[in-house]
């Protein structure tokens, strides 16, 4: 996929993750009236943010048709197919699902600084596993067992990266 075909994925995902946190925001400050904390407040909008885009692009796919696909169940199937196929193939599909789940990995121990590195592998492949679920029940995508241990490492390589700047900042 090109460049361009990844901005017509992202551009839909964004603007749905904007409304989304958006309508978020409005709603716990109506529901909190002043007593809430900035900057959590604003960490759990990011999140819903991140929450929403990432369910968009992966799952809902506004706009664009479904199609049925049979779940791809053999590991490393896809990811060596991708491989003979070329550098960018091999590194879209690779880098891309570990760079989707970063951003939860990052996220959840700001939210909960008391997560583990064995928490957050659960996190990222429990939410991998509902929205390859999701394309498979309504026919969005193409669910693969490669994209859920690609998502795993994504996340756990995003928690890894929240430890070391925890670590820095000390």
């Amino acid at each position: 996929m090109s460049l361009a075909g990844i901005w017509e994925l992202l551009r839909p995902a964004l603007l749905f993750a904007l409304g989304c946190a958006a309508l978020w925001a409005l709603l716990r400050r109506a529901i909190l009236r002043g007593e809430r904390k900035a900057r959590r407040e604003a960490l759990y909008a990011l999140t819903v943010f991140y929450l929403a885009a990432l369910v968009e692009i992966i799952a809902l796919r506004f706009g664009r048709p479904a199609a049925r696909v049979a779940p791809q169940l053999v590991p490393l199937r896809t990811t060596l197919e991708q491989w003979r196929a070329g550098a960018w193939p091999f590194v879209y599909h690779v880098v891309g699902n570990l760079t989707w789940f970063m951003p939860l990995g990052l996220l959840l121990p700001m939210l909960r600084p008391s997560a583990r590195w064995r928490q957050a592998l659960l996190v990222g492949a429990g939410l991998s596993l509902l929205v390859e679920g999701y394309q498979f029940l309504f026919g969005t995508g193409a669910p693969d067992v490669d994209d859920v241990f690609l998502n795993a490492l994504g996340t756990l390589l995003g928690y890894g990266l929240s430890r070391l700047i925890r670590r820095a900042q000390r």
